[in-house]
């Protein structure tokens, strides 16, 4: 009797034996679709190969394509609209007496402000306002947004955004970048971040940010511009002032109704 205990306990110990084994070898095998036990004890896991090895999560800090906002750069081409926009910068005297030009005109049109201008004459968000005009972010210092690391691009719009919340009301709804046109996946994310949904970039640069004669910014418009553009020009300059009044005789010729971006991208 003794000796067959010892051959059950011989027997017992090597199917137990041989049950360990086969749980190491499905636990290593990449792709199984079996689970393995835990370890009973202490031992480590096992190393895994780099075929085995897991793909990084993505980094929670940056939104997927799904959540960025889209970048627009003209509106229907069905529509006899467009959209004149103007980044909001420089004399303030130059950008009233463009004002009172457009809306003599019966004209509006979508003033992206830099949060500096706004701190230093916060009256232009008000005057801007009560013509029916659309007031927007151009960011807080106008830097090259393109060299900005993510925390500096997201600063640049969230303080702009704070700016306009402070003198206008609200940090309006559109968000155009400094120093380019087209923006890049990290633009739009400190875009998203401050809430702004849609980034504007422009079809027609109308050239008055070079300071040329009236006559080359007259052409930079008239020439290029169609049904639902959006056209790039600049408060703080006297070239835009000066080539405004044969624009909007040129567009009202073209049966082109210069409007806001709300109301040319609904």
């Amino acid at each position: 009797m003794a000796l067959d205990r010892r051959t059950v306990l011989r027997s017992t110990l090597l199917a137990l034996g041989g049950a360990t084994a086969a749980g190491c070898s499905d636990n290593q095998v990449a792709g199984s679709s079996k689970t393995a036990s835990p370890p009973s004890g202490p031992t480590a896991p096992p190393s895994r190969s780099p075929s085995a090895a897991q793909p990084k999560a993505t980094p929670t800090t940056t939104p997927s394509a799904a959540h960025l906002p889209a970048e627009v750069a003209h509106g229907p081409r069905t529509a006899r609209k467009v959209a004149l926009t103007f980044h909001g910068n420089g004399d303030p005297a130059l950008a009233h007496r463009l004002l009172d030009q457009v809306e003599q005109a019966g004209a509006r049109i979508s003033v992206f402000v830099v949060g500096t201008w706004l701190v230093s004459h916060p009256e232009m968000a008000k005057r801007i306002l009560q013509g029916g005009h659309d007031l927007g972010n151009h960011t807080m210092h106008h830097k090259p947004m393109r060299l900005l690391a993510a925390a500096a691009a997201h600063r640049e719009v969230g303080d702009c955004a704070a700016v306009l919340r402070r003198t206008a009301g609200s940090p309006g709804r559109w968000f155009r970048a400094s120093g380019t046109q087209k923006t890049t996946a990290l633009i739009r994310s400190a875009a998203t971040a401050a809430g702004y949904q849609t980034c504007v970039s422009y079809d027609v640069d109308g050239l008055d940010w070079q300071d040329p004669n009236a006559a080359t910014v007259q052409s930079a418009v008239l020439d290029n511009v169609q049904p639902g553009s959006i056209v790039s020009l600049h408060l703080g300059h006297q070239v835009t002032v000066d080539a405004l009044p044969k624009i909007l005789a040129g567009l009202s010729a073209k049966r082109l109704k210069p409007v806001t971006l709300s109301e040319l991208l609904g």
